[in-house]
């Protein structure tokens, strides 16, 4: 559906900005779905030039990190993707929180009933065979959750 405009973009020879790098994400009910990141990827494939902002560019957090006045380790970075979350993070040198359950990596993990993290030997296997954006195998969070969970109400 969106090859054609691409390939008028591409005529035209127009740049791509693409502020929100991420490829896919998980819906509402459950699945997946593409995100600008895969429109990006293609429009560079076929040749069109693209100027990457976002996760998981480093600029992209130490913008964030010089906009709250703050240093590398007073903040920590919350995603469910390894590739853009935790690797983005990791790369401007800032603790990161990786969320297993709920988010696109869910369906690569057992889900332990009692709403645990699934066990440690499977959360290490998935860490180390996910490769980063530049073919790097091995992304490793600085933490893990099982999921976001709304805090008990006092």
């Amino acid at each position: 559906v969106v090859e054609p405009l691409l390939q008028q973009c591409l005529t035209r020879q127009l740049p791509c900005v693409c502020a929100n790098p991420d490829c896919i994400v998980q819906t509402p009910t459950g699945g997946t779905a593409y995100m600008p990141g895969t429109i990006a990827q293609r429009y560079q494939e076929m040749g069109g030039t693209v100027t990457w902002f976002g996760k998981p560019q480093p600029q992209h957090f130490r913008a964030c990190l010089e906009t709250l006045q703050l240093p590398p380790h007073r903040v920590a970075h919350v995603g469910d993707s390894l590739v853009h979350d935790i690797a983005g993070a990791q790369s401007a040198g800032i603790p990161n929180i990786f969320v297993a359950l709920t988010g696109i990596h869910a369906q690569d993990l057992s889900s332990p009933q009692d709403g645990s993290l699934p066990p440690k030997a499977e959360l290490e296997q998935l860490f180390q065979q996910t490769r980063s954006e530049e073919g790097a195998v091995g992304i490793f969070p600085t933490h893990v959750v099982p999921a976001f969970q709304k805090a008990p109400e006092s």
